[in-house]
């Protein structure tokens, strides 16, 4: 089975924060793996646990495969 692989534009339209398991296809890894990874807080990125469910910030995984995030600083010189 192979991992769809999304591209940097893509990601950038996604929500503010996505399930680990589609962060996870973003590293290459398959659902079992994303979730293995997060359980042992292995994943590459902070992943953040809402209720039930695991989830990782556009921001972080953006920044986690070195692309620029958008974000501003606020005006700071």
């Amino acid at each position: 089975m192979t991992v769809n692989v999304p591209t940097p534009e893509e990601i950038r339209t996604w929500s503010a924060t996505v399930s680990v398991v589609d962060a996870g296809r973003c590293f290459g890894a398959g659902r079992n793996l994303s979730y293995d990874l997060a359980r042992q807080g292995a994943f590459p990125c902070p992943v953040l646990r809402l209720g039930r469910r695991l989830v990782v910030t556009r921001a972080a995984l953006l920044q986690a495969l070195g692309e620029p995030t958008g974000a501003t600083d606020g005006g700071a010189p």
